[in-house]
């Protein structure tokens, strides 16, 4: 399984600079199975409000892609749960202060590694380099 961050879901659902380049990778992963969490879901709608808030986005353009992607959830991706034991997991790399995690992060890296995730892809360099000190496999693929 190979763990998506919110951070891929955004420019590939609305316009932003890597959204080509976006698009063209997960067209490779096409025969992977990819993960996502409900926490994603949650992340990527509070990622629309901002960009709607900050003028960036029309309030049906995020609407649209928020059902874009509930569709590719159910079709494409395996949806993970968080459980009590990922929160507890995200407070322990949360307690490892120099990492600088955000508590949003914390729980992608900790659901991706209680699932066994192969692999954890992100945009967000901060997060990659988080993951790769706490040994998880993280990478960023474009």
């Amino acid at each position: 399984m190979r763990y998506l961050d919110t951070s891929l879901l955004v420019p590939l659902l609305v316009p932003e600079p890597a959204s080509d380049r976006v698009q063209r990778w997960l067209e490779r992963q096409a025969e992977e199975a990819l993960s996502i969490s409900e926490w994603t879901l949650t992340e990527f709608a509070s990622a629309m409000g901002l960009k709607v808030r900050a003028g960036h986005l029309q309030s049906d353009q995020a609407r649209r892609a928020q059902v874009l992607l509930e569709k590719l959830a159910a079709e494409s991706f395996v949806v993970q749960t968080p459980t009590r034991a990922d929160y507890v997991k995200a407070g322990v790399f949360l307690s490892q202060y120099s990492l600088g995690l955000r508590a949003g992060d914390a729980l992608h890296l900790a659901i991706a590694y209680n699932n066994d995730a192969e692999v954890t892809y992100s945009l967000d360099r901060l997060f990659v380099a988080a993951g790769r000190k706490l040994k998880i496999k993280t990478e960023r693929p474009i």
